[in-house]
């Protein structure tokens, strides 16, 4: 183990390092360089045991100690595409500045240097580190659950939940594309023609009024949590002049759902507007709610680590999806938490290092205790 007081010199010196690597989803070289600085930084620890795979240009690596892992530690080490400027880490007022800071690097040299210190004996816990989150987890996160022999009591994904906020439940996601077909005419005489546009946007608002039915119904806590489906087109193109009707158009649409519906419900609508209005489904990412058991024999541990290193928990909800969705479909719980930070895929990203010492102490404090 090394000194206490050395943690903090550690985690960011490592957090500088890691912001560095450009790891954008089309700089595939820069995936696997990260990775396999990774696996250099931890073989330091002679108890680890490796497994570095390749999944369609998506570099993973999975670290334990050669035994039966109870807890799962996951980090996403890719990052939303940004200016060059963004990779050179900047500390001011206690704080690094860059590209991932928060989301997720700042985290990952968190756990990252935990496993590399824990190095007085086997730990029954192992970690998971990606590089396609960003881009919907089908080769990391999805295809390491669906593919590797992954038991667990619990995952603990550090991507949620900012200012030590506990995730105890996330949202589902469906994201896909419809591509509709026209027949083009005149703009001045449309009935001779099909509109394209029309059909997606007839589709859209079709899936709203099923999807949002029912928000006059709420309960005043979801409410003012905004717990409720979303539905949101983010996407259209189609068509080529203004007085031509189009015949072709596609939109990509990005539904969230709460643990009320399950993703099975969600597609059966999907589905059944596109054969209606006549669509192609292409179907790009999905996931099912996350809702996690706080009164299970793990997370009640985590809760004694946590009232001891943090305080009284508080707890709260994500909207946005996680690599979370994956072990609740194999029955892991899991548990999503945040140092303190900000501007989450904005030039303006950051993390509080001390807040960085603290989850350290919250993650240590969890694992040593661990029976």
């Amino acid at each position: 183990m090394i000194k206490q007081e050395q943690e903090i010199k550690q985690i960011k010196e490592l957090l500088v390092k890691l912001i560095k690597f450009k790891t954008v989803e089309k700089n595939r070289d820069e995936l696997k360089n990260i990775i396999d600085f990774c696996h250099s930084y931890l073989k330091e620890n002679s108890y680890l045991c490796f497994d570095i795979f390749e999944v369609n240009g998506k570099w993973n690596l999975i670290a334990d100690y050669g035994v039966d892992v109870l807890v799962y530690f996951v980090v996403h080490l890719d990052v939303v595409d940004a200016e060059d400027e963004q990779f050179e880490p900047v500390e001011k007022d206690g704080k690094i500045f860059g590209r991932g800071a928060l989301d997720m690097k700042g985290p990952g040299s968190v756990v990252i240097s935990l496993f590399r210190n824990l190095n007085d004996r086997k730990y029954p816990i192992g970690l998971i580190l990606t590089t396609d989150e960003e881009v919907g987890s089908k080769d990391g996160v999805k295809y390491i659950v669906e593919n590797k022999k992954i038991a667990a009591k619990m995952a603990i994904i550090p991507d949620g939940g900012e200012n030590f906020k506990i995730i105890t439940k996330g949202k589902g996601a469906f994201h896909f594309i419809v591509k509709s077909k026209g027949k083009s005419a005149h703009g001045s005489t449309p009935w001779n023609g099909i509109n394209a546009i029309d059909k997606i946007i007839d589709f859209y608002h079709s899936l709203k009024e099923i999807l949002l039915s029912d928000l006059e119904l709420l309960s005043d806590l979801d409410r003012a949590n905004r717990w409720h489906n979303t539905v949101n087109l983010g996407k259209i193109e189609g068509g080529t002049k203004v007085n031509i009707v189009p015949d072709f158009a596609y939109a990509h649409i990005d539904v969230r759902f709460t643990e009320k519906y399950r993703l099975e419900e969600i597609v059966n609508v999907v589905n059944f507007l596109c054969k209606k209005y006549d669509l192609e489904l292409e179907i790009l990412s999905t996931g099912q709610p996350v809702i996690s058991d706080t009164n299970s024999e793990y997370f009640q541990k985590f809760i004694h680590s946590y009232r001891k290193v943090i305080g009284n928990e508080v707890f709260d909800v994500e909207h946005g999806a996680t690599d979370g969705r994956f072990f609740a479909q194999i029955n892991i719980p899991v548990v999503t938490i945040y140092p303190i930070g900000g501007g989450i895929h904005s030039d303006n990203e950051w993390v509080d290092i001390n807040s960085l010492k603290k989850l350290y102490d919250l993650f240590f404090d969890f694992i040593v205790n661990l029976k």
